[in-house]
């Protein structure tokens, strides 16, 4: 398996370094050619959006985007399109174009044409930002939800896709979520993961080791190949 693995001791390394190649990832849009910036939620990106907000990008040409959403509204704790707004957009304000997934539709599943629609017009996607949860699913593909195979393969019809996930202590109460699928996420230029503390990265090298088709990292980890890197802060989190 082809990526690249940059370990830090620093939190605020790590910060520093992540800004750094967000910029280089996204050059293109400093010369006027729009491209699209895919954001996960929870919380080990916060810092990191904090600070890309503050360089010095020209956020009208950068689309920014969700890789998934919990089906709430968004002032609910649990909505990425909130965290997206308390911290990279808090800096950036509405220069920068956003797509939110969370619709008026009454489920994801009723939604995800409609924002599919969207998503499939946006700008090239220059890059990425990627979690890994403890049960190692990473967007919202679960491998206990019943739409798991098809949203996490590069061969489904459908740029963005409805799912159930399973309760589990992970998931909590929010079990209604739209993602991107396997498909759109094969579009990114590069991809950033970012994991904190020694458990995740044991859990990732771990997935890593095992046929790639056996957990969801290793399924995105097989789509995006040497386009993947790889941000672990390492030391107990």
């Amino acid at each position: 398996m082809s990526f690249q693995l940059t370990q830090f001791s620093d939190d605020a390394a790590m910060t520093e370094a992540l800004v750094a190649a967000s910029c280089n990832a996204l050059e293109m849009s400093q010369n006027g050619t729009p491209q699209s910036l895919l954001l996960s939620g929870g919380s080990s990106p916060v810092a990191f959006y904090t600070a890309l907000g503050a360089a010095a990008l020209d956020w009208s040409n950068i689309h920014m985007a969700l890789v998934d959403e919990r089906w709430v509204g968004g002032d609910n704790d649990g909505s990425n399109t909130r965290l997206i707004n308390t911290t990279l957009r808090a800096k950036t304000g509405s220069a920068s174009p956003f797509v939110e997934m969370k619709t008026a539709h009454p489920t994801p599943q009723e939604a995800a044409p409609h924002v599919a629609a969207d998503y499939t017009s946006l700008p090239p996607i220059g890059l990425t930002i990627l979690g890994m949860g403890p049960d190692a699913h990473t967007a919202s593909w679960f491998e206990k939800a019943a739409e798991y195979d098809a949203v996490s393969a590069v061969d489904t019809p459908s740029d963005v896709a409805g799912i159930t996930a399973p309760q589990t202590p992970v998931t909590g109460a929010y079990l209604d979520r739209i993602t991107i699928t396997g498909r759109f996420l094969a579009g990114s230029a590069q991809a950033f993961l970012i994991l904190k503390g020694d458990a995740r990265l044991t859990l990732f090298n771990h997935c890593m080791d095992k046929d790639l088709s056996t957990s969801p990292i290793g399924r995105a980890a097989a789509i995006l190949g040497d386009r993947l890197h790889v941000f672990a802060l390492t030391g107990e989190q």
